[in-house]
């Protein structure tokens, strides 16, 4: 796990309104994440499971439990870990309690964790037990999302087919059954039938009206040729509307066709105010030292999220907050203007010495937060301290650098994501500098702008081996040749945003 980042950590007590909350503050993050639907369920399943059965089935019983999530450039882990007696899931199979006559968490329960999960370990120490459950990275970019509402099992398999190669596909029978589904999902395209029971697509559209989220592109399917069908199809603006037997192609066709349109219209109406949000989240920094030299760049991919790089002073102290919002679409980077607003704030207004203290006041001010908590960051802040220390906090972010003598270490400070659970506390860490030793802080998108796992392991390794080879570089030389090695194995623009940050004691 040392080259995982942590996103989401929580101790509770070993009771099953514990395991009801952890869920809950691990589908928080999910929702956030580039993570496969299915990943996201399974993980969920999972934490209830065999947190579960630590509950009713562990002897001598677990006082607490402790949920985690971390990502490496592979996998997801989740990470569960007690305190109550050994049991071994590689080992158990499955028993039945002779006293209820029900399967005991060795059962059912685990036979589900182990066909769900794509690896399973378990490790049992003198003080607690560890169990870690991990699912393999998506290593290609983001795909369109297309919800699939059609009633007809054999029509619904034979679309599927047709586009699960370029798209991410959901798939659900009727109308209402997509309607629960967009409650917990967003999706870039909805392809319906029209004809179905319990409610057809025509209503699915009107009823996605009344909830103002009629935005969504919406291709129909039918097989009929009524006049009213397609009159009532039309008044309610979709994107196009094909007649069944559809072929392979025509349907590919239509779905390109469609979200390209939507996509022109929608990126020339946000475009100005887009630019104008852009320009707000770049880079401001008020450094006046004798004894730090600071030099920074960004890359932006023009769409959602944002990194920005923020900073303020007071009575000789400098504080430094370098966040990441996540995000994929043009929403995003609204929220990244919010948050960018409010952490300005909040920064007046916090002990400058104290980086961990901003955090838990960004943390448990978000979780109350109607606004900020429809989206997620990452973030490390840090403090100049005096002549050659800096003290800094971080909440899910990558891992600082130190680069010195030809060496890059890892400076492990970690925390949970901001605004998942109540009252989240940071630690704060410090580092001593000596002359010309750098310091490095990034965002995710500097090293996984590449299209597949291949591409960001070398992307990661040419930054590395750059951050090191440049150490003798003047700072702002040394950030432009690294840059330069971005640009050209990432691309322009990158799939991700990107900031790397140089810091240098004089």
């Amino acid at each position: 796990m040392t080259d995982s980042i942590l996103l989401f950590t929580s101790t509770q007590s070993s009771t099953l309104e514990s395991v009801r909350i952890l869920r809950q503050s691990l589908s928080k993050i999910l929702d956030h994440l580039d993570i496969k639907i299915n990943i996201k369920q399974y993980c969920l399943l999972c934490c209830s499971e065999w947190c579960t059965n630590i509950i009713l089935h562990s002897t001598p019983p677990s006082n607490n439990i402790t949920v985690s999530l971390r990502k490496s450039k592979k996998k997801w882990l989740l990470i569960i870990k007690d305190c109550g007696g050994t049991w071994n899931p590689l080992t158990h199979h499955t028993a039945i309690n002779d006293n209820t006559n029900a399967l005991k968490g060795s059962g059912y329960g685990l036979h589900i964790i182990k066909t769900i999960s794509d690896e399973i370990s378990y490790q049992s120490l003198p003080t607690h037990n560890i169990f870690t459950i991990i699912w393999e990275r998506d290593t290609h970019r983001i795909k369109p999302h297309i919800l699939l509402v059609e009633d007809q099992k054999s029509q619904r398999e034979l679309f599927h087919s047709y586009i699960k190669h370029q798209f991410t596909v959901s798939s659900v029978n009727d109308g209402k059954q997509a309607l629960t589904f967009l409650k917990n999902e967003t999706v870039d395209l909805i392809i319906s039938d029209i004809q179905m029971p319990e409610m057809n697509g025509i209503e699915l559209r009107q009823h996605l009206e009344k909830r103002k989220i009629s935005s969504i592109p919406f291709i129909f399917l039918s097989q009929s040729q009524d006049e009213t069908v397609l009159h009532d199809a039309a008044t309610l603006g979709i994107d196009d509307y094909l007649t069944k037997p559809i072929q392979k192609e025509q349907l590919l066709n239509s779905i390109h066709r469609v979200l390209a349109r939507f996509n022109q219209v929608y990126h020339a109406l946000s475009q100005q105010v887009n630019q104008k949000i852009t320009d707000t989240l770049l880079p401001q920094i008020n450094l006046k030292s004798k004894h730090w030299r600071l030099a920074f760049q960004q890359r932006n991919t023009g769409r959602g999220g944002g990194d920005f790089l923020l900073s303020t002073r007071d009575n000789g102290i400098t504080q430094l907050l370098v966040a990441d919002v996540m995000g994929h679409d043009e929403s995003a980077k609204f929220f990244s203007y919010a948050y960018a607003g409010y952490i300005r704030g909040l920064m007046q207004n916090t002990d400058l010495t104290q980086p961990a203290q901003l955090l838990t006041k960004l943390s448990n001010n978000a979780y109350k937060d109607q606004l900020l908590s429809q989206t997620m960051l990452t973030g490390c802040c840090l403090s100049f301290i005096n002549t050659n220390t800096i003290k800094l906090s971080c909440a899910g972010h990558p891992y600082p650098m130190h680069i010195h003598h030809k060496k890059l270490d890892l400076i492990k400070a970690e925390g949970t994501l901001p605004g998942l659970l109540p009252h989240t506390e940071y630690n704060n860490l410090s580092i001593t500098l000596k002359k010309n030793e750098r310091l490095i802080l990034i965002t995710d998108g500097l090293f996984e702008s590449g299209n597949t796992i291949t591409e960001r392991e070398t992307l990661e390794r040419a930054i590395k081996k750059h951050l090191i080879i440049t150490e003798n570089l003047p700072l702002n030389v040394a950030l432009d040749k690294i840059m330069q090695v971005f640009d050209a194995l990432a691309g322009t623009p990158p799939n991700d945003d990107a900031l790397l940050l140089l810091i240098e004691k004089k």
